[in-house]
């Protein structure tokens, strides 16, 4: 397990590698994250993928970027059916795109149980931490 400390909460993870990726069934490096917002006690979770190279979350930038990523996903969550469908190029008939956007519905309410803020600066905010973690790490 690791975690790190952004803003006002901490990020944890523990990698698992107990269940497949719902987009590879190949893929079994799961992570699950949790953050906790330390001003209120709030948490949520969400399960992340690793990849080959490196399938386990093992420090603050890891972390930062899975949680980039959910944020990311909560922003596409956050669009109208019609618009996600036209953003990413799926047509507005498929049961898959339906999943998909409904997936990433349930990543924004899950993000604003410990965020009420505006997600895209968030998102900017923690792709600049991640780049300025970087350099203090090197």
């Amino acid at each position: 397990m690791c975690y790190c400390k952004f803003r006002n909460w901490t990020i944890s993870a523990s990698y698992t590698g107990s269940k497949p990726a719902p987009f590879d069934e190949q893929n079994w490096w799961h992570n699950y994250v949790t953050v906790t917002n330390r001003i209120n006690g709030k948490r949520t979770s969400f399960d992340f993928w690793g990849s080959r190279l490196s399938p386990a979350i093992t420090d603050d930038d890891d972390l930062c970027e899975a949680f980039w990523s959910f944020v990311q996903d909560a922003i596409c969550g956050d669009l109208p059916f019609d618009d996600f469908c036209a953003e990413f190029g799926y047509d507005t008939d498929s049961r898959k795109a339906e999943r998909t956007w409904r997936a990433c519905k349930r990543a924004a309410e899950k993000l604003r149980r410990v965020y009420c803020g505006d997600l895209c600066e968030l998102a900017n905010e923690l792709e600049s931490a991640t780049s300025a973690y970087r350099n203090d790490w090197e």
